[in-house]
């Protein structure tokens, strides 16, 4: 009787290394009446997995609902903290397909794609899927543990409804997948500390802002419709002042031009200290 071990194969990985974006399958009951009953694994890729699931879930008889549980994140070991699952699935008879480790991880809306190829879009009305709470890698010990109990007890309350529905035998798929990835883990770019800011914001501006503002210049701006002389002021109080002052410098060089420029000595006096005379009035002497 395979039900007693219900976890034995799952719970065995918690003794290994879990391999990286590997997740557990179990789907139940297998009726050992089939002349090929999917056996359980340890290792087994997605797509043997499917392939199995959708090949049995296509041939069972007397089956025709199939309840399909995914929850992202997963692991093997956590099916030891599933104690309600774990007393379910005793009471159910017949024998079991699980894997503790599904590269990839099993799709569960890949089955249910491959049983309506290959039995039709009506076999999969009695097929429905759900999705439970993620859990995260990052968790703690203690977290994780108080959230597989609470999945325990949602796909407990869960199963327990869809039975009051029809006393109808069915199948169950239970299967981990890969969380999606949080947005805080993403690698940013690295920006440089700049000391200008705000000139390297504006040089990195759309092209598009430049006609932006041009168009709102007027509301902006009520002086850039008004004319060039109105607009600007030419004729200010210090350019007068500048001219002023060019005007006395000007005047004060021309004095000292006109100072030093007169300072001749007359052809008179040149001769006399020059001349025959004056040279022999400095010998006498």
């Amino acid at each position: 009787m395979l039900l007693p071990r219900i976890s034995a194969l799952l719970l065995a990985a918690s003794t290994v290394h879990a391999l990286k974006d590997a997740y557990p399958f179990l789907m139940l009951p297998i009726s050992q009446d089939d002349l090929s009953p999917p056996q359980s694994r340890q290792l087994a890729t997605a797509t043997d997995v499917e392939t199995d699931a959708i090949a049995y879930l296509s041939s069972a008889s007397g089956r025709e609902r199939s309840f399909l549980f995914t929850q992202p994140g997963l692991q093997a070991e956590d099916f030891q903290h599933m104690p309600k699952l774990r007393r379910r699935v005793e009471g159910i008879s017949g024998g079991q397909l699980q894997v503790p480790e599904v590269i990839g991880g099993a799709r569960t809306e890949s089955i249910v794609d491959g049983v309506a190829k290959w039995m039709g879009a009506e076999k999969v009305g009695g097929m429905r899927r759900f999705e439970l709470a993620a859990l995260e890698a990052q968790m703690r010990t203690a977290e994780r543990v108080k959230e597989v109990k609470k999945a325990d007890d949602h796909l407990d309350q869960l199963l327990s409804g869809l039975e009051a529905e029809t006393k109808e035998s069915y199948i169950l798929i239970y299967t981990g997948a890969a969380p999606a990835p949080a947005t805080e883990e993403m690698d940013l770019p690295y920006e440089m500390d700049e000391p200008y800011p705000t000139l390297h914001t504006d040089l990195k501006r759309d092209t598009r802002t430049y006609h932006v503002r041009a168009s709102n210049s007027s509301v902006e701006n009520p002086q850039s419709g008004l004319p060039l002389f109105e607009k600007y002021q030419f004729l200010s109080p210090a350019l007068f002042m500048g001219l002023t002052v060019s005007l006395i410098l000007f005047f004060i060089l021309y004095v000292g031009v006109s100072a030093i420029a007169g300072l001749e000595v007359s052809y008179a006096a040149f001769s006399k200290e020059m001349g025959p005379q004056g040279q022999n009035k400095g010998k006498q002497q």
